[in-house]
């Protein structure tokens, strides 16, 4: 599964970019830092799943969402935030996020978060 990376902290991205890529099944296609980024990069690389923080920059990643939700792009979408809320999770799930993560635990789950929903399995949030 093809797999972009969207996260601001680059320590972050870099770590989440390594537990990816040890994970036979995933493969990282890009990252991105902003929301412009973000969908620069996945319109460029065309990925099947998407790692996605809500706050960004220029932004946030609830606009990503937007973006895949009216393109209509079929891409597979595990959120991870710092401040996983009820409300957010309702409002990323109606988006079409499988899944919302709280960041500071959820970053090793995010892999498993990735090939549940390429086997159709529970959604997490």
């Amino acid at each position: 599964m093809n797999v972009f990376v969207v996260e601001d902290a680059l320590q972050t991205r870099q770590e989440l970019v390594e537990l990816l890529a040890g994970n036979p099944g995933l493969t990282v296609v890009g990252q991105a830092g902003s929301v412009r980024e973000a969908i620069e990069g996945i319109k460029l690389t065309e990925p099947e799943a998407l790692t996605l923080d809500i706050t960004l920059p220029d932004g946030s990643g609830v606009e990503v969402l937007k973006h895949l939700r009216k393109r209509h792009l079929n891409v597979h979408v595990v959120v991870l935030t710092g401040n996983p809320y009820e409300s957010l999770c309702a409002a990323c799930r109606r988006l079409g996020a499988a899944a919302v993560l709280d960041k500071l635990n959820g970053l090793a789950q995010a892999a498993e978060a990735l090939l549940a929903g390429q086997q159709s399995g529970p959604a997490l949030c």
